[in-house]
């Protein structure tokens, strides 16, 4: 064991052994004869014994206090020689000078056979000062009494017992400031101490909660849950337990709080003491209880909505379907959650309208979409949903509203439309009137619901060229190519025309992307197609298209009229730059 470890009751027994080794000295001497050992025989022992002590040991003579021995470990504890030393008195030598304490224990020492004194200075020749602990006792050896001290550097004691008190100041500290509420439990579950933040919250002060039980603070309905999962610390079932509990204030009112229960154990493994931490959070449960409040409120609200309208949380699954959808589709809610739903919508629309929803999901963001969902009646009926997402209080995504429409209306007026020569016979395309009647309702649409569409305005470049120089059949098979190439990027639910000549609009319901992200997406695969097309051999002519395209946003309203006449700006500066281009190449 490290000299720097040992006890004061070790150090003492220590020095005892001593003194009895003298005492044997002295009976060597006088049973010399009879026990047949030399007075050196003894002297060498002790010796032994003094120069291997890890201790410092000095002799000092009782009558004159005057040094007269010196072991070697004081000597390295001091960084003094033997010879700076020896002969000195002690309170007088370099180690002792700055202290009166040492001429006091002589004193004392020499009218009692033992004392100690604990944390005195002692100064080396380094210039460095350790603390020290000196136990002195006193000999007699014939007619001679020696004063022995033996001396312990106590520095390593010392920085600990400094670092345990700044440690225990630390936690004081936290303890007491701490925003919330300490208590600090006994294994039996009575209260030991608790900070100023429990106090104010329970209304109790420290000494009315002092060695009560935790229990009684305890709202009665969550007392067992508490003490179960305390006993399961007290029995290493687990390490800690944390749970939101109910408690009991002095003027009887209920104040909830999050609490934290961890368990201190000693060397032993022997529970010594819990620390019970509680955050009142009942501002928090409040507002928990209002915002289910509100949403059950918001939700009966929904429910009653005309329209069919669902829910998806954050795995993409359909939790809440209002009234009007079951309705509608005739089903229970069991029936529908999940995506369960799904199997109502049409085998042909089925796919895109989840790659639809997946899309947004990644990206969180708005999407419209039409589809045909099954009637109660059995028959199919077209639907336009417009799906947005939806956050917590906390601002974090917790999924999707999507409202719908029954559009089946639209779709016969559509098909009305149709009869009434809205199609433009050559390109199959809705021509002009028809164009503006269905884009006029899909504008007043994102108008109400606050989501945009994408316009694309297009021209069929050189037109007058191609029948001018390869006749009127030809320009004819140019303008139903164009239409074919609008056919195969968009889809069917999106609004396609030929207004005129060489003109082409297509208005764009479903976006699942970034607007300029989206626009330049369909820029690119307009391009490509056209590519493709004049690669064909044979060709006789380059087909050559210039588009404008804008995303029209409902918080920037404008007319229908005025939009369109935008994204034709558009096109033209694109048609401009085009012949500008081909003129510098010539």
């Amino acid at each position: 064991m490290d000299d720097a470890e040992k006890t004061r009751e070790q150090l003492i027994a220590e020095v005892m052994t001593l003194r009895r080794r003298a005492a044997d000295l002295e009976r060597l001497a006088d049973d010399h004869a009879r026990r047949a050992v030399t007075p050196s025989e003894g002297e060498q022992r002790y010796r032994r014994l003094f120069d291997a002590a890890r201790d410092g040991i000095v002799l000092v003579e009782a009558d004159t206090g005057d040094i007269i021995d010196i072991n070697p470990s004081f000597l390295a504890m001091a960084g003094y020689t033997r010879d700076e030393l020896m002969g000195s008195r002690l309170w007088k030598i370099e180690p002792f000078q700055n202290t009166d304490a040492i001429q006091v224990i002589f004193k004392e020492l020499r009218a009692q056979d033992h004392i100690y004194y604990d944390d005195l200075p002692l100064d080396t020749k380094k210039g460095s000062r350790i603390p020290v602990e000196i136990v002195g006792s006193a000999h007699t050896i014939g007619s001679r009494k020696i004063l022995q001290y033996t001396i312990r550097d106590i520095s390593r004691r010392k920085a600990m017992e400094d670092e345990l008190w700044k440690s225990e100041s630390r936690f004081r500290v936290l303890f007491q400031k701490a925003a919330i509420g300490i208590a600090i439990v006994s294994a039996g579950g009575g209260i030991v101490e608790c900070n100023a933040a429990l106090e104010k919250m329970l209304g109790y002060s420290e000494q009315e909660m002092t060695r009560r039980h935790f229990t009684d603070f305890t709202y009665e309905e969550d007392r067992r849950s508490d003490t179960a999962g305390f006993e399961e610390l007290l029995a290493q079932k687990r390490d800690h337990y944390q749970m939101a509990i109910r408690c009991l204030r002095k003027d009887g009112a209920v104040v909830w709080g999050l609490l934290a229960v961890s368990l201190i154990r000693n060397n032993k493994n022997e529970p010594l003491y819990a620390i019970r931490m509680i955050e009142d959070i009942t501002d928090r449960k409040q507002a928990e209880e209002t915002v289910i409040k509100s949403r059950q409120f918001y939700l009966s609200l929904i429910d009653e909505l005309p329209n069919p309208i669902r829910r998806t949380d954050v795995d993409a699954q359909s939790d809440y379907f209002n009234k009007a959808w079951l309705e509608f589709t005739g089903r229970s809610i069991s029936q529908e959650l999940g995506s369960a739903w799904s199997e109502g919508v049409h085998t042909e629309d089925r796919g895109r309208l989840m790659k639809t929803q997946s899309d947004s999901f990644e990206q969180r963001t708005p999407y419209v979409t039409e589809y045909r969902l099954q009637y109660r009646s059995g028959e199919y009926r077209w639907m336009v949903e417009y799906g947005r997402p939806i956050k917590d209080l906390d601002g974090n995504f917790s999924g999707y509203i999507s409202s719908c429409y029954d559009v089946q209306d639209r779709k016969t007026f559509e098909e009305t439309l149709h009869s009434l020569s809205t199609t433009d016979d050559l390109t199959g395309l809705l021509n002009r009137r028809g164009f503006l009647s269905l884009a006029q309702q899909q504008f007043k649409v994102a108008n109400r619901t606050h989501i945009g569409f994408l316009l694309l305005y297009l021209d069929l470049d050189g037109l007058k060229k191609i029948n001018d120089m390869l006749g009127h059949p030809e320009g004819d098979r140019a303008l139903v190519e164009t239409a074919s190439i609008l056919r195969e990027i968009f889809r069917e639910s999106d609004i396609i025309g030929r207004l005129g000549g060489d003109e082409f609009a297509v208005l764009a319901l479903e976006r699942t992307r970034d607007e300029e992200e989206e626009e330049q997406a369909i820029l690119k695969r307009i391009e490509k197609s056209v590519e493709t097309r004049n690669a064909q051999p044979g060709r006789r002519y380059s087909l050559s298209l210039s588009a404008g395209i804008k995303t029209y946003d409902p918080k920037k309203p404008c007319s229908l009229d005025e939009f369109i006449s935008r994204v034709d700006s558009i096109m033209y500066e694109e048609k401009k730059s085009k012949y500008r281009s081909q003129k510098q190449n010539s």
